[in-house]
């Protein structure tokens, strides 16, 4: 039966996975203007040294950016099926 206590919890529930990826896609967001700013200021390094650096750092930013996304997308249902199985 959907009482008032089903709706807070999955209201809480739907709050907090909302508000996980606001933050992950505006800390995105907030990567993706430095780095072109970044670019922009201009370095002293070989055309093949900034390639090498900028398909390095995108590389790393994408992992960690899947990563979380995907680990966020998988935990939350087993969380919720173990305190399923708990209660």
């Amino acid at each position: 039966m959907m009482n008032k206590k089903y709706w807070i919890r999955w209201a809480s529930i739907a709050l907090i996975c909302t508000a996980y990826y606001v933050i992950v896609l505006y800390f995105d967001l907030v990567f993706a203007v430095n780095f072109s700013e970044t670019l922009s200021q201009g370095w002293d390094f070989t055309p093949s040294q900034l390639t090498w650096f900028v398909m390095e750092l995108s590389q790393n930013h994408e992992d960690s950016a899947s990563a979380s996304l995907m680990g966020f997308a998988i935990c939350v249902p087993l969380i919720l099926l173990i305190f399923k199985k708990v209660r």
